[in-house]
């Protein structure tokens, strides 16, 4: 993704100290010739009196001469309270499809105001939840796009307040300061970010402008599941902002609090756990017609269906799914899976599926998902790595029995041998068998669809959630 330009970072520069921004400036245009990498690196690294601490030495100095964060912060706050959500682009995936559907959710009920943050542009395939937001009268912003003049004004005027921001070690690039001055401007009552990059960036900056409440919203297990997202400065940050009293973490699912507690180093009890929301007025029931030139486009008319909706990537498994698919064809020839989405393993899985013929289909995103969720027999899900799929609760709340790997929060997602069947993580043979099963036994089926459908709607809708982070907001009878 695009890296935002520093454009509160370079007004950091200029307040203190002019010539060293002149300098910058003219430097700048000559790195900006060795390429990309060359002028992200430059970028990151070229500050005037930032030097390299710990975070366990950074934070004192971040939150420099203001009293540890609380809610009860000096600055008067709005009513309604003004929250702002900080993560890294509105594409399709699970964490960002959350954030709209909560933030959507909530803007609708004149109880708090919302704004986005994202550190990377919305455009494409980045702006996916973009539309939803916009519809419901949230102000979005990304990193870079301009300078807030507000903002450059604060820094200008408050020394402190440029101690504070110096303080923020170089490791952590100047994506912390960015988002400072974004709040700067914007002046949150609470801050709710979202994934582990931007959880560290947004909490830092947080502290560093005194807002009064901050969420960081913990979405999957540990990074340390996911060693192309893991940073070796992730853990000694949570921790320290653990410690800070306006701080609390939150996950959703208990697996995932878990696990983040052991790898941070703190109590069980000190993370929250809020489950995912299902919303109806994004996921509306399909109608007879939609589901039928669904299943029909798909060929798979008087055809068993078996769906799988991920991104395909390592952690989903996507070649366990092909392994299930071919143990299942030999019993059942005339099934037909699909997967639906996008991710680094299609072209391979496409490839390596080619021999199945069309009892094998790659469908890539799709924006018809209800229809083809209403349309298939059964779900199949095979991860290694889970928070709390996403894709189960909804396949339930359209009736549609699941079949999944017990890893992560995902049994958290269902009933086991009432909506679906659980199967331990690589066991290939046991989730065919669970498959077959379903496609055999249609009285089976029939009642467990049955049972998911009530479980899923009853469980996770959104509008608990909603409640349940408003009440973690600090909101009592409407208000902060």
């Amino acid at each position: 993704m695009t890296t935002p330009p520093p454009v509160h970072a370079d007004a950091l520069v200029r307040s203190i100290h002019p010539a060293a921004h002149t300098l910058r400036a003219v430097t700048r245009r000559f790195v900006r010739y060795a390429g990309v990498n060359a002028l992200d690196h430059y970028d990151r690294h070229f500050y005037p009196q930032r030097i390299e601490r710990s975070a366990d030495q950074s934070l004192p100095l971040i939150r420099g001469s203001l009293r540890k964060c609380a809610p009860s912060n000096s600055r008067a706050l709005h009513h309604p309270p003004r929250v702002v959500h900080a993560i890294g682009s509105l594409s399709a995936g699970g964490a960002e499809r959350q954030l709209a559907s909560f933030v959507s959710t909530s803007q609708r009920t004149g109880l708090v105001r919302h704004a986005v943050l994202t550190c990377h542009p919305t455009t494409g395939s980045a702006g996916h939840y973009r539309p939803l937001l916009e519809r419901a009268g949230v102000d979005i912003r990304t990193l870079g796009e301009q300078l807030s003049e507000r903002a450059a004004r604060r820094i200008r005027s408050s020394c402190a307040l440029r101690r504070r921001m110096i303080a923020i070690p170089t490791h952590l690039g100047y994506e912390p300061i960015e988002v400072a001055g974004e709040f700067l401007d914007l002046e949150p009552d609470v801050v709710h970010a979202w994934l582990d990059h931007t959880n560290i960036f947004a909490g830092v900056a947080a502290i560093a402008t005194g807002a009064p409440r901050v969420i960081l919203s913990l979405r999957s297990l540990a990074p340390t599941h996911f060693p192309n997202l893991l940073c070796d400065w992730m853990q000694p940050w949570y921790r320290v902002l653990a410690d800070e009293p306006c701080v609390t973490m939150v996950a959703n699912s208990d697996a995932g609090a878990a696990d983040y507690a052991r790898w941070i180093g703190i109590a069980r009890e000190r993370i929250g756990v809020i489950r995912n929301g299902f919303d109806t007025t994004q996921f509306t029931a399909p109608l007879d017609s939609e589901v039928a030139n669904a299943r029909a486009a798909l060929g798979a008319i008087g055809r068993p269906l078996v769906l799988g909706i991920f991104r395909l990537s390592d952690e989903k498994q996507p070649h366990q799914f092909v392994h299930v698919a071919r143990r299942v064809l030999k019993r059942l020839p005339n099934c037909v899976f699909a997967i639906v989405g996008d991710g680094p393993m299609l072209a391979e899985i496409h490839r390596s599926t080619v021999d199945l013929g069309d009892s094998f289909v790659t469908l890539g995103r799709r924006s018809d998902v209800p229809a083809l969720i209403a349309c298939a027999d059964a779900m199949l899900l095979c991860s290694r790595v889970e928070g709390l799929p996403n894709v189960l609760i909804e396949a339930q709340a359209f009736g549609c029995p699941v079949v999944a790997t017990d890893a992560g929060g995902t049994k958290e997602t269902m009933i086991p041998d009432e909506t679906g069947f659980l199967c331990p993580v690589g066991d290939v043979a046991g989730l065919s068998d669970a498959i077959l099963r379903l496609l055999i036994d249609g009285e089976l089926r029939a009642r467990m669809s049955a049972r998911a459908k009530s479980f899923a709607r009853e469980r996770f809708p959104i509008e608990r959630m909603v409640r349940e982070t408003h009440r973690l907001y600090g909101m009592h009878d409407g208000g902060l």
